[in-house]
């Protein structure tokens, strides 16, 4: 059960900083990206894949 509880939290902080991320490029630019939709998966597919894998990594080792 905890572990159900600490993925779905980790797929909430994923998705506002893969969103934070896509903004403060935005920002940087000065403009709204061209693809948007599919830069913003391109960062969350990425770091949800990095945060998942690292997760189940530290919680099969307790």
């Amino acid at each position: 059960m905890m572990e159900i509880v600490v993925f779905t939290l980790n797929a909430i902080v994923v998705y506002f900083l893969a969103d934070w991320i896509l903004r403060a490029m935005e920002q940087k630019k000065g403009a709204v990206l061209k693809n948007r939709q599919i830069i913003f998966f391109v960062i969350f597919l990425s770091l949800a894949l990095i945060s998942f894998n690292t997760l189940k990594t530290l919680l099969t080792n307790l």
